[in-house]
């Protein structure tokens, strides 16, 4: 079982026992907080799955880019290869020519650069996805963490671990600018707010919170026009993870008016 599918079991088996637990609750501050740890819950498993699409299509239209510089490449070559073979038959009936010797060794020394470059190309790729794609099994067993954590501490833990491999992505990924996140100062406020929370539902739905904005910084950063500051990171990170909730919410009513 992959750690994706091991997340995904572990949602699914926390959902059961939120909801059970909504049906029982009886006051209505109990009841909203097991709500946004479902909502939570809910947003994170999509989230989860929006940034291994993102993944996917970032290394598409990247693999787009560097073949069609890589077919231009290939042409000259295949060009050049035709040239030298012409050359070297001229040069088998006249082998005292030493201009036509200089003319297919400056063709193969062409010819070796290209091969050179398409080989950087495609190891460049390789380095350019492996940070994204890295992440991909790590941020699947922090979800799952997550979804099994029963103490409040698990979940404090839990969020440094989560801010640190956005920090390695847009450290590592390129990107317009650098300093486009805080990962110090996250913590810091994360963790003087968890502080002040003393409910483990409301802790653990604070905490969902946390981490859906971790998987909106993780997409910016794979997106066709990623930010280029750090105020507009924030901005476009906060509008994404509101639209998630919304999103996600209007489908929990809408699900619980028709039961």
């Amino acid at each position: 079982m992959t750690p994706h599918e091991k997340a995904v079991n572990a949602i699914n088996a926390r959902l059961e026992r939120l909801q059970a637990n909504l049906v029982e609750a009886k006051d209505e501050n109990t009841q909203r907080m097991l709500f946004e740890a479902i909502l939570v819950t809910i947003a994170l498993a999509e989230g989860l799955n929006d940034y291994i699409a993102k993944v996917g299509a970032y290394a598409q239209r990247r693999h787009a880019t560097v073949k069609e510089a890589h077919t231009a490449l290939i042409a000259q070559h295949n060009t050049l290869l035709e040239s030298g073979r012409a050359l070297l038959e001229q040069y088998k009936a006249n082998p005292a020519d030493s201009s036509l010797r200089k003319e297919i060794d400056l063709a193969q020394q062409r010819m070796e650069s290209i091969q050179t470059t398409v080989r950087r190309g495609a190891n460049a790729l390789q380095r350019e996805l492996a940070p994204g794609i890295g992440l991909i099994d790590p941020l699947a067993g922090e979800l799952r963490r997550f979804a099994e954590a029963d103490q409040p501490e698990t979940l404090k833990r839990l969020i440094p671990d989560v801010i640190e491999h956005v920090r390695e992505l847009y450290s590592a990924h390129p990107l317009p600018a650098k300093g486009l996140i805080d990962a110090a100062d996250w913590a810091k406020v994360v963790a003087a707010e968890f502080a002040q929370v003393t409910e483990f539902y409301d802790l653990y739905a604070r905490a969902g919170y946390q981490i859906i904005l971790a998987f909106e910084l993780l997409a910016l950063a794979l997106a066709d026009e990623p930010p280029q500051s750090a105020e507009e990171t924030t901005r476009r990170a906060n509008e994404a993870l509101v639209a998630r909730l919304k999103s996600t919410s209007a489908r929990l009513h809408g699900a619980q008016e028709k039961d």
